[in-house]
Order: structure tokens, then sequence, then C-alpha cells
């Protein structure tokens, strides 16, 4: 054995742990869950919906809430939370009315439409649901809705606003855990020597695999524009934790790649990880987080979450002679034909 190959197995080590763990799990899962719940809105008519607008028509109920309380349940200021209500009123979804309990204040409030919205909403994640149940079978779902309401219930992000209907649980759940989740590794990563992150850099740091990442893949992955990805990649080179390569397939891109610095700093987000999984035992047991695991690991991959981004040569293999006996030949060339043509438009 060579010296260096404890040094390869360390890194192949670190890299299945980047790339298989509970909190990408978990994430991976609300963003599913989000922009899935979104399509099926836009489908119905629902204008000018932007993901950002979730938690606000999530934690209104009938009676509205004050400006101030939804801030402070965000984790945001209240100027942040004022900009997003407005951009929220002018798309016709709520309303500011004096309060009842103070003239000196006023409630943002929901709209007719945006009561329909949100009933529609609960109606998209019912159908979501089911569409989970069926991929990993009704047990192992059932499972994974009671875990995660264990552990939405032991840690501080706790969903509001109005009960949702049964089978729309994971609809007020997810999103609030999801943000926990991703403030909670970010500020743990930051005190270990990286003040200078943002929660927006998980948009680009997240998807960079051993091969680097795709500006046009981020993109669309998380469900943001390639200009958007572009600036959080210059703020990341800037800070000096990635860099930019040729890329291999087209010489008018580029790839993203982590410098030694970025390596770092993927090997303290582990160790985030670590922290956050030992909150997560104390809250559901070891039986509970096992559970979890499992269930959050086997949802994710049946989603095919992130696929792309962290396929090894072997599971690329295996994917392209399963599709080759799925579709044929003819309707592996219309297949390759397609994502050609995909690939091609988002480049442009």
């Amino acid at each position: 054995m060579s010296p260096s190959t404890p040094r390869i197995d360390r890194q192949q080590d670190l890299w299945s742990r980047y790339r298989s763990n509970l909190p990408r799990h978990l994430i991976g899962i609300a963003r599913h869950l989000q922009t899935g719940s979104m399509r099926l809105l836009q489908d119905q008519g629902y204008t000018a919906l932007r993901l950002s607008f979730e938690p606000y028509i999530s934690l209104l109920g009938g009676s509205g809430a004050r400006l101030t309380d939804i801030a402070v349940s965000l984790g945001i200021s209240k100027q942040a939370c004022n900009q997003s209500a407005d951009e929220i009123e002018r798309a016709g979804y709520l309303c500011r009315e004096a309060d009842p309990d103070d003239r000196r204040a006023r409630r943002i409030v929901l709209t007719a439409r945006g009561l329909a919205l949100q009933s529609d909403g609960h109606a998209a994640i019912r159908r979501l649901q089911e569409g989970y149940a069926e991929l990993i079978g009704k047990e192992a779902f059932d499972d994974f809705l009671r875990v995660v309401t264990r552990l939405v219930a032991g840690l501080p992000c706790k969903p509001g606003g109005a009960e949702p209907p049964a089978g729309a649980e994971l609809g007020v759940m997810m999103a609030p855990l999801s943000r926990f989740l991703m403030q909670s590794l970010m500020d743990r990563t930051r005190a270990r020597g990286h003040p200078g992150l943002k929660i927006s850099h998980g948009q680009v740091l997240s998807l960079i695999g051993p091969a680097g990442g795709r500006m046009q893949v981020m993109a669309r992955i998380q469900e943001v524009s390639k200009q958007a990805i572009g600036a959080v990649a210059r703020d990341l080179e800037a800070l000096g934790y990635i860099c930019r390569t040729p890329d291999p397939d087209d010489a008018r891109q580029a790839t993203l790649a982590l410098t030694p610095r970025g390596v770092r700093l993927r090997e303290d987000s582990i160790a985030s990880v670590d922290d956050l999984s030992a909150v997560f035992r104390e809250i559901l047991g070891v039986r509970g987080l096992a559970t979890l695991e499992s269930r959050s690991a086997a949802l994710y991959t049946a989603l095919g979450l992130e696929q792309e981004v962290f396929a090894t040569p072997d599971e690329l293999g295996r994917l392209a002679r399963s599709l080759r006996q799925q579709l044929g030949v003819q309707g592996v060339r219309a297949l390759a034909q397609l994502l050609q043509r995909q690939t091609e438009e988002s480049r442009t």
C-alpha cells in the first residue's frame, strides 16, 4: 500500500459523508416539496409566485399577524420582512389592515386570493405526499412523517399559522425545518473559522462534487437564475473558497471547484453536521434517529435529488445500462437528443 492511500481513503470518506447526510437529505426533500407544489399552483393559474412567499402564506392564519412577529419567526430583520411582504402584496396575495388590538399597529392578512392559494397549496402538498408514499411505501413514509413531526416538536422551528389538513402535514413542517437546518449549519461552520459565510453561499457550495460543479446545473436545481448563481460564485471566489477551471465538455463554460480553503470548509461543514446529529439524537433517541436517517435517505434517493452532482462513473454506467434496457436503442438516442437540446438551451 502506498503512503498516499490513507489520504485518498480519507478524502473519499469525506466526499461520501458530504454527499450523503441527514441535513442534506431533509433540505433536499423540503426544496422538492416547495418547488413541486409551486409548479402545481402555477399550473392552476397562480402567477408571480416565488419560493420566498411560502413562509408568509403558511404563517398567516385567518386573523393575520404582525410584521414584527413574522420577522421573529423567520429570523430576519423587520426591514427584510417588510420588503418581502410588499412584493407579496403587489402579487395580490396579502394586504395590510389596522390591528384591532393596537390602533398604532397594522397586521398583514391574506386576501381572498391568498386564502385560495393557501387552500390549493395544501391540496398540492397532499398530492406530493401521496406520491412520496408510493415511491418508498406507505409504511416507510408514515415512519418518516412520524419522526419528522417529533423532531420539529423538539426544535425551535415550530410552524405557525393555520393547522394543515390531514395529508398535507409536511407542508408546514419541512420549510421551517429546512430553514433551521441551513441556519444552524451556517452558524456552526462560521464558528469554526469561516465568518464570511452566508446562507446564500449554500446554493453553490452544496452542489460542488468531486468533479466540480456547473453553474447551469446549480441554477436548475436551486430554481434560480444563472446570474444569481454567478453572483454567489464571485462572492465565494473573493473569499477564497472556490476557483474556476475550464469545462472539459464545453470551452465556453467554466467548472467551479473547491480551493484548499474550500476543502477545509467542507471538512468543517461535516463536523457541523455531526454536531446537529448529536442534537437530533437527544430529541429522537438512537432508534428514532436511525429511522429518520434511513427513511430520509430512501426518499431522497427515490426522488433522484442532486443525483447528477455526486454521481460516480460507476453509478452513471449503471444508469446508462438501465436506460438502454428500458428504452431500447431508438429511445436512448431520442433521450440523448433531448438532453443535448436542453443543455444547449441552458447555456444560452
